[in-house]
């Protein structure tokens, strides 16, 4: 096993600094390894194994490692066994928030990104920016209750978000201008970050969806409204401001109608059905054969097809995923929607329908903060202009 490590030499430098990038070389490796030897440790950390003991010590002491002991019935070999050593992933938690116009939703993850907690909350589309926090801060003390020692909590909302600020957004009263990692992060030990939700749920498809060992996405958020985000070389772009893959701001696109098609299908009353629910009974009524649900996915498809069409031929991707309510439609709307893309691309682009369903945002936001919690145990080879430690 290689964790990636370089083999550079660091001579002449801070003795500080090489010890911390020989703690960030041998967790690295722990945590990557699955409960590795002494032996390994030295090995794939390309470290010493006096500084691989020591700092493997010191991690003890901190309660990030652990001596991996044998059960009592485990068989007993010949001779002394090999010491074992594991990362505690229980030695923290991070946090991952969706403050939507509809629900509030609070996912607990430990520090390998295994979802041991969650908390949620309806909310309404009118209420009250304060309030909306206020829900908001009640779900992550619910969902963290018994999981010690939060490090980090990402938080996912719509609008353009830059610098953990909301600096458009037209859905929600009073949320343009908010600095949410001011006003969630007041007063609490760990750090606040804060982006959109469609880019945090593209980066959760990345993670754990449609998109893993993808590199290059398109992601569509289609549920009470629709929106795009994008992955180039496996990660997110955000653009100068944040506002990239905001294609929806063109009304000429039809976005902003395209979902008033399903409502008006087969009630007397467009009003009586949520957006679910005439999404459902839409698609229902194409898995009977009805022909004028047909009709209103097909006309629906050809709205979604020309923003998306244009993302794709101006970002080439591998894969266009489909995220949000709608995603539970799953071949009877990505097929017409990969047909339609091909008709108008150049070349062909896969088309899948995401599995993550209402969590996505969450789990996104559950990554985000994960990415700057490992940032802060293992990318300490940053601070050394890309140098490695000297393995001696």
């Amino acid at each position: 096993m290689r964790t990636g490590s370089c083999v550079a030499k660091l001579s002449g430098g801070d003795p500080s600094l090489l010890r911390r990038l020989n703690i960030a070389a041998v967790l690295r490796t722990l945590y990557d390894a699955d409960e590795p030897t002494l032996t390994e440790l030295v090995k794939w950390s390309e470290v010493s194994r006096a500084t691989v003991e020591e700092i493997i010590a010191d991690l003890e002491h901190q309660g990030l490692a652990e001596e991996v002991r044998l059960p009592p019935d485990a068989p007993r070999r010949v001779g002394r066994p090999a010491k074992r050593y594991r990362f505690r992933q229980d030695a923290g938690h991070v946090a991952g928030l969706d403050v939507g116009p509809h629900k509030v939703l609070c996912l607990v993850a430990d520090l390998r990104g295994e979802i041991v907690a969650s908390a949620r909350a309806d909310v309404g589309p009118h209420m009250s920016a304060a309030e909306r926090l206020d829900v908001a801060r009640d779900m992550v003390e619910r969902a963290t209750e018994g999981h010690d020692e939060l490090r980090a909590l990402g938080v996912g909302t719509t609008g353009v978000i830059s610098a953990g600020k909301v600096v458009r957004s037209e859905r929600l009263p009073d949320w343009q201008g908010l600095d949410l990692a001011a006003k969630l992060g007041a007063g609490r030990p760990y750090p606040v970050l804060a982006g959109n939700d469609t880019k945090l749920a593209a980066l959760a498809e990345h993670w754990r969806g449609a998109a893993r060992d993808v590199d290059d996405v398109v992601y569509l958020l289609v549920g009470r409204s629709i929106s795009l985000g994008l992955l180039i070389g496996g990660k997110l772009h955000l653009g100068h401001n944040g506002g990239a893959g905001e294609i929806g701001v063109l009304r000429d696109l039809g976005w902003y109608t395209a979902l008033d098609r399903m409502p008006a299908f087969g009630e007397d009353d467009p009003d009586a059905a949520s957006d679910g629910e005439a999404a459902k009974r839409v698609f229902d009524a194409v898995r009977c054969g009805d022909p004028r649900a047909e009709a209103v996915v097909t006309a629906f498809v050809a709205d979604l097809a020309t923003g998306v069409a244009a993302t794709v031929l101006t970002v080439d991707p591998q894969l266009v995923v489909i995220g949000g309510g709608l995603s539970q439609a799953g071949a009877l709307l990505a097929e017409p929607l990969h047909a339609e893309l091909n008709r108008l691309c150049l070349f062909p682009v896969q088309v899948e329908a995401s599995v993550l369903g209402d969590e996505s945002v969450a789990l996104g936001a559950v990554r985000l903060a994960l990415d700057r919690v490992q940032a802060e145990l293992f990318d300490v080879a940053e601070a050394a202009g890309g140098q490695a430690p000297d393995r001696a």
